[in-house]
């Protein structure tokens, strides 16, 4: 075979494989880590009013937002690529971040306190925490891959690396079964 015509085939056949290559389904990333999306149990009293669900989510993705801040600060020295995760992270879930800050408010206000001083809160706790949590860099590092994979596209879907809301005081309202309600014509049982 001319070496022309050979060097053509061998072209051919490389861009042969990596088409097939493509085709090829991604192994799929496993879900977040249970060593780092953990919730502090607390024994602390209620404060305020109970939060919706939505509420909820609300607090849960601020503390996500406070730790992948604190993480990017705390972590730099052992992980320079923290800083950059820290921003792709923001980027991504910029929009997320924009929507949850109603229910945030919400949650805030029954916790009877203003957004700033509940923020500065969940700041502060985040970070007395991963000053004596030997894991804190390392399962921050695991929950920027998760938030960073391609299958994760709401903040929602990013747990926490330490639920601490409850410690907070923070409880959901009990939703409850819904009452029947009486048909017409019948007296209420009592």
């Amino acid at each position: 075979m001319p070496a022309p015509l050979f060097r053509a085939a061998a072209v051919a056949a490389a861009a042969t494989f990596i088409l097939s290559a493509c085709d090829r389904p991604q192994a799929s990333l496993p879900p977040p880590s249970t060593a780092y999306a953990k919730v502090q149990p607390s024994s602390a009293p209620a404060k305020g009013s109970c939060l919706t669900d939505e509420e909820v989510q609300a607090v849960r993705n601020e503390i996500a937002w406070q730790q992948f801040y604190n993480a990017a600060i705390m972590c730099r020295a052992g992980t320079p690529a923290f800083a950059s995760d820290y921003a792709a992270f923001r980027n991504k879930f910029r929009s997320d971040n924009e929507i949850n800050s109603a229910p945030l408010q919400r949650a805030a206000n029954k916790h009877r306190t203003n957004i700033h001083t509940f923020k500065t809160e969940i700041a502060n706790r985040d970070g007395a925490s991963g000053g004596s949590n030997p894991q804190y860099c390392a399962n921050a590092q695991q929950a920027f891959r998760w938030a960073l994979s391609q299958q994760v596209n709401q903040q929602t879907q990013v747990p926490p690396m330490m639920d601490f809301s409850a410690d907070m005081g923070l409880r959901a309202c009990s939703a409850g079964p819904a009452p029947t309600p009486a048909r017409p014509g019948t007296p209420a049982r009592k």
